[in-house]
Parts: C-alpha cells; structure tokens; sequence
C-alpha cells in the first residue's frame, strides 16, 4: 500500500463518557482529598487523506454505554465508577461529526481491557492492531479485566512485533505502515504488552500512553511519585518503572509530542475534540 494512502490529515481526540474515582487513588499524596476525581475515558481520531479513519483504543461499545449495568454487571459498572449515556459510544460521537463507524479501517488498541477494547464490537470494517504480547496475556491470562467477546466480532487481527529500534524515547517500536505517521512503541508494565501509540499530523504529534500511567503528574519532570491506581494495577513493577522513564524521555523528544494518557482529564480538555475546519 503506498505511504500516502495512510497520510494523515488531522488527529483528534474523544472521550467515551468518564469514570468517577476516589481522589486518594489518583492524586500526589499533598492533594488526596475525602473527594472524588473525574477521569477521561480518551479515544484518539485520526483522519487519512482519503476520509478513512484510524483509531487508538475504541472506548465502550454502544451497548455498554446505552445500559452499563446490564453490559458490565452492577457490582463491576458501580465499582469501576462508570457514567456512560448512549450517545457517549465513539461510533455515536463519530456519526453526529458527520463520519460513519464503516470508515473506520484500523484500530490501534494501547492494550485488551474491557474500557479500551468494548468498543471494538462497533467498527465491522476495522482491522484491530495490537501487539504480539498483549494478544497472547489477553487469551491466556486469567482477568476480568480481559473480556473475549471484546474481540470476537472483529474482523481482523493483527498482532505486531515490536523490535529494540528506540522511538520517542521508548525502548522498542513498530511502524506498521512504513512512513512513520503511525508508531507503536513499547509502554509494557500495565499489561505484558501494552503499548504507546504515537500519531504525527498536521496539528502536530501526539502520543496515546494509554493505561501506562492514569495521571500527568506521575511522569512529570518534578515527580513526586506514582499514583495509587497506577501502581496497584501494573502487571509488572520494573515495566511500569521502565516506562515511567520512557514517558519522560519522550516529554523531552526534540518533535514535542503531547503525551495523552488515557485517563486524564485535564490532559483531555487540552486537546483537539473536534474535526479541524476544512
């Protein structure tokens, strides 16, 4: 396929309802407050040159959305803080910005969990892009955060490798389709294998982390540690430390990439929420 097909012409960000989570969990230790904390729910949008369009993450599927608690369960949709209404579903907010869901070709997944991938069940015409590594821990780990029906309706998987070719300030990458505008880098800790995904367009360059952190603040040049949440939910400890320095680097990479973790919503009221004017 030639490179400019895959040509990005605008990158934009949604957000799949939030989750409403105690303060003490995701703030610095100085601000944990008997308080609640909103967080995102973060779906990046990249439009090709031909109208096509590219996903990182898939949020929550219009099903879960239209009724959590039916979808999810009640114990999960409660404990996991969810508020979701119909319209909230990526392929609702894509159709009322004048795009159909079947013009959704490739959706990069950061990693399997039930928040990221649910939304998978939308997009029919999608390939589902993830690594070799999350794969393999999505059907062969025993977690309720993994869910199998979140893949069974794609249509098709691709599982990557990612090589030791540093990126962004990460150690290992991927650039599926060859010209650099869409890269995988190697955030694991989170999961075995998540990734970060970054996306180079003409309003500049973004990187999607993820779950690889909850909170700005825990990489930030004047860190003053890890989130709560983050830490308790890492698969692995020396990863999650791995790419916490990762994360940094790339902050400090001479492109200036915005860092989108998936869960920030302050990090989200920053970016672009709506197609660029034609």
């Amino acid at each position: 396929m030639s490179t400019d097909a895959w040509a990005l012409r605008d990158v934009f960000f949604l957000t799949c309802g939030v989750f409403i989570a105690p303060a003490p969990v995701v703030l610095p230790l100085g601000r944990r407050l008997l308080s609640t904390v909103k967080l995102s729910n973060t779906v990046a949008v990249a439009v090709r040159a031909n109208g096509d369009l590219v996903l990182v993450d898939a949020g929550w599927s219009t099903e879960t959305c239209t009724n959590p608690a039916r979808a999810l369960g009640r114990v999960r949709s409660w404990g996991l803080g969810v508020r979701v209404r119909g319209e909230d579903a990526v392929a609702e907010q894509l159709q009322r910005l004048g795009y159909d869901a079947g013009r959704v070709r490739a959706i990069f997944a950061t990693h399997l969990h039930i928040d990221h991938a649910g939304g998978v069940d939308d997009f029919p015409n999608a390939e589902v892009i993830v690594s070799q590594a999350e794969l393999k821990a999505y059907w062969h780990t025993r977690s309720p955060a993994y869910r199998a029906r979140d893949l069974a309706r794609a249509g098709r998987i691709r599982a990557v490798a990612l090589d030791q070719t540093p990126s962004y300030g990460f150690p290992g990458s991927a650039d599926p389709f060859g010209d650099g505008r869409v890269v995988m880098l190697d955030a694991s800790g989170h999961t075995p294998g998540s990734v970060a995904v970054a996306l180079r367009g003409p309003r500049g360059t973004f990187v999607h982390v993820g779950d690889a952190v909850y909170q700005r603040w825990e990489y930030g040049g004047s860190s003053k540690g890890r989130g709560l949440l983050s830490a308790s939910l890492a698969r692995s400890r020396a990863g999650f430390a791995r790419t916490l320095d990762s994360l940094r680097a790339c902050e400090a990479d001479p492109r200036r990439p915005t860092l989108v973790p998936s869960h920030d919503a302050e990090v989200f009221q920053g970016l672009p929420q709506a197609p660029a004017p034609a």
